[in-house]
């Protein structure tokens, strides 16, 4: 009986992670808690810039990041060593997706405020 609850429950945050929400921590970005992802109004070069330059201004270590015409990325560590990592996609003609996992179960607090200073920065460029 209890590893039929311990299943139950395991499938439970399953679905719950897999269906999404909306973030309740920034205004503009959401959220499945693993990721967090908002759309920015810049190109992908423009976007990667501004995920180096926020990862560096929240003085994270070992910030990385390239990009292409189509998509970037950007990277970097936590003191702990825990990754930090943005993903850019070009979203359309005017903008790009950006989404950011913050180890590998996520930090929703903190990936949603490294995703809305990405979009500040890069929209404000």
């Amino acid at each position: 009986m209890r590893v039929v609850r311990m299943i139950l429950a395991a499938s439970l945050v399953m679905v719950a992670g897999a269906l999404g929400c909306k973030s309740s921590h920034e205004e503009g970005v959401k959220s499945d808690l693993r990721t967090q992802w908002t759309t920015v109004a810049a190109d992908a070069k423009t976007t990667t810039e501004a995920a180096k330059a926020v990862l560096a201004a929240q003085d994270l270590k070992n910030v990385t990041g390239s990009s292409t015409g189509v998509d970037g990325t950007a990277m970097a560590m936590k003191a702990d060593g825990t990754k930090v990592k943005v993903d850019i996609e070009k979203a359309d003609n005017s903008g790009c997706k950006v989404s950011v996992t913050v180890g590998t179960l996520g930090d929703p607090t903190l990936g949603a405020a490294i995703a809305k200073q990405i979009k500040q920065t890069a929209e404000n460029k």
